[in-house]
């Protein structure tokens, strides 16, 4: 997979937020890096960003799973009721701290997730997932 131009953040964490940005800016300096703490405004955001777009802006989206409110598989749930033109531009990675196989098991087969990866995320995970 090619290294994308926009990447999607969402984690209640702040500090590892922070960390993704660092990571991912320095493997990727001319990338948009959107940082969401709150999965609801991120999916609102990702709503009307893609919605407003005539162009193609492929996206990597790292999506943790234990968070308030809304978990990353609600976040799921609501992202594939978005129009599939918009969910194919957004590629999405489970980026956790999870150590339940179930968590694990559940992205393998999940249709929208393209891989799991555990926290913190590293300037390795990133030439994995994007080094083909």
């Amino acid at each position: 997979m090619k290294l994308p131009s926009k990447f999607i953040v969402v984690d209640d964490d702040p500090g590892n937020n922070l960390i993704c940005k660092y990571i991912i800016g320095s493997i990727a300096p001319d990338a948009s890096i959107h940082l969401f703490t709150d999965p609801e405004k991120a999916l609102e955001w990702i709503r009307e960003d893609y919605h407003n777009s005539a162009q193609d802006q492929h996206a990597a989206l790292f999506l943790d799973i234990n968070m308030p409110v809304i978990n990353g598989w609600e976040f799921l749930d609501k992202f594939s009721s978005f129009p599939s033109l918009l969910q194919e531009q957004i590629t999405i990675f489970i980026l956790s701290s999870s150590i339940d196989p179930e968590d694990t098991q559940k992205s393998e087969k999940h249709p929208l997730v393209n891989g799991y990866y555990s926290k913190p995320l590293s300037r390795e995970t990133i030439n994995q997932i994007f080094s083909a």
